[in-house]
């Protein structure tokens, strides 16, 4: 817009009319190094010959040269320092300690509840100008390290022992025939053929169990058979048959009995969890009404989440596998083997899987399975120290276990045959 001028000429009114340049300008904003260095070039020569050399008004450069102090204490890149100075310390002093009795207590304590204590904290220490916008909530949280965290468990009490008293348990398929499927071979080969006993489909089932303290239960092996075969099978493991090698409602009931109810505290009947998958023999009205009996609450996982919420699926089965396919691929090595009348290699004998089972189980280490626990927070402490274990990579562990399935393969776990 023009900018009028007016003066009195002998008595007659002259106007005059300068043009001035009303561009809109852009909002400067400056690190605390650049202020200080500003600072001292001010002190030496002045405000204006600071203002014709680095561009602020003279006006801002005296109220920064006022606030050389603080600017001294901020970062030398942050370029402003809003909201870093309480202006009531000792009000905030009476919340900090308000919200630390509170949480002491498990109470639950949100940004509303912040503001209103601060209120009545402002009223008792006469403090009317004093607002508890939710801005200077948030400034509060910032000056005192404060964040709005999302509850990860109902606290209650547990008993000290409780982790000796929690399990887990679930049914791995397994095959007479553990191969890989990757091997070393020459470069450029089209076929690639691994030799095997040909049992690559012929299932069985294991039933491994253990506790959050890392006490594992016995394996339970079920073989796909009618009757017992007379073959003596090795100590700590317990041996069934089943016409289709899986789990039902018979067997899963004899597991509770020989396993479950037999395990440390399981014969005194201790408040117990159990913590199994939606399948369905786990379900029945059998299965509850027993565990109930035995004083074990019964946990079931949604189908869906037991990559998540299961300790045998998250953590324990991989590196259970890993120990079983090492050993399977020792005999093909080094095992006595034993061939049909086409030549054809038998599979391993039920007896010797029962074996490797028992050594596999044994040796996993205990950690192993309190981590499964603890990555599926079901036996973490209640007070959030192991929150942590949650967001922990296994990228590591896993690495570890294909490079010692690689070792393996490289030292000849199985014959390669080249475009034959």
């Amino acid at each position: 817009m023009p900018v009028w001028g007016q003066r009195l000429i002998a008595g007659m009114v002259a106007v005059h009319y300068y043009p001035v340049n009303m561009a809109k300008t852009t909002r400067q904003s400056y690190t605390a190094k650049f202020k200080l260095e500003m600072i001292t070039y001010a002190k030496e020569l002045g405000n204006r010959a600071a203002e014709r050399k680095f561009g602020p008004t003279e006006c801002v450069i005296r109220k920064w040269r006022k606030a050389k102090s603080t600017i001294k204490e901020m970062r030398k890149v942050k370029r402003a320092n809003r909201g870093s100075k309480a202006h009531h310390p000792n009000l905030e002093k009476a919340l900090i300690k308000w919200i630390e009795d509170s949480r002491h207590d498990c109470l639950g304590v949100s940004t509303t509840t912040v503001c209103l204590q601060a209120l009545r904290l402002a009223k008792e220490q006469n403090i009317p100008e004093f607002k508890a916008s939710m801005n200077w909530c948030w400034r509060f949280f910032g000056r005192n390290k404060l964040s709005i965290r999302r509850r990860t468990t109902i606290s209650q009490q547990l008993p000290s022992d409780h982790e000796d008293q929690i399990g887990n348990a679930d049914q791995t398929p397994l095959t007479f025939d553990l191969p890989s499927e990757n091997t070393v071979n020459i470069k450029g080969a089209r076929t690639i053929t691994m030799r095997s006993t040909g049992n690559e489909k012929n299932r069985f089932t294991v039933m491994l169990g253990c506790m959050a303290d890392g006490a594992k239960l016995p394996p339970y092996v079920v073989f796909k058979r009618k009757t017992m075969p007379k073959d003596k099978f090795p100590s700590g493991v317990i041996v069934r048959m089943q016409e289709q090698g899986w789990f039902n409602e018979s067997i899963m009931d004899d597991w509770l009995k020989t396993v479950w109810m037999k395990r440390d505290g399981g014969l005194g009947k201790q408040r117990s969890m159990l913590v199994l998958d939606a399948f369905r023999c786990h379900t029945t009205d059998d299965v509850k009404s027993r565990l109930k009996r035995h004083n074990t609450d019964l946990v079931i996982i949604p189908s869906v989440m037991t990559s998540i919420l299961q300790p045998m699926d998250a953590v324990v089965n991989k590196p259970f596998k890993a120990a079983l396919k090492k050993k399977w691929a020792e005999w093909m090595i080094n095992g006595e083997h034993t061939f049909t009348k086409g030549g054809n290699m038998r599979k391993v004998d039920m007896p010797t899987i029962c074996q490797w089972i028992v050594d596999a189980w044994k040796e996993l280490p205990i950690k192993t399975v309190v981590k499964g626990f603890k990555k599926c927070c079901i036996s973490n402490m209640l007070d959030g120290t192991e929150d942590d274990i949650l967001w922990m990579d296994d990228t590591d562990d896993a690495d570890d276990d294909q490079k010692e399935e690689d070792e393996l393969l490289v030292g000849g776990a199985r014959e390669l045959y080249i475009d034959l």
